[in-house]
């Protein structure tokens, strides 16, 4: 039986995660509802993403180093705030808000699991 490489699993929750969000933001930003198959496709997607960052996670022996998870999120969270406040005529914060809040963080928890799966 083949075992699937650490890498395989960090580029497909990169992959995953990016279509997540781009559907988060089609969402938050139109101006009429997007159709009901966006929405499970999302959580579909969704599902994929948790998976995958529970399998990175449990693959992970190491003990991670935070310290780049505080990194990213001292750049990170500023970044998402100015955009959200230059573009805030046009987002539906009731969309964007929660989703932005979960893929935050479950990025910053799998971000230090997934850099030690890299570099093994």
């Amino acid at each position: 039986m083949t075992q699937v490489s650490n890498k395989f699993y960090i580029v497909s929750f990169i992959i995953l995660f990016a279509i997540s969000t781009v559907i988060l933001l089609i969402a938050s930003t139109a101006k009429n509802p997007v159709p009901v198959w966006a929405g499970y496709l999302d959580v579909g997607i969704v599902v994929l993403v948790a998976m995958i960052g529970f399998a990175i996670y449990q693959r992970n022996k190491s003990t991670p180093r935070y310290d780049i998870t505080h990194q990213v999120a001292m750049y990170l969270f500023p970044l998402i705030l100015v955009g959200m406040w230059i573009s805030r005529d046009s987002l539906d914060f009731n969309i964007l808000l929660p989703g932005v809040a979960w893929r935050i963080y479950l990025f910053l928890n799998i971000l230090p699991h997934a850099l030690n799966l890299w570099k093994a």
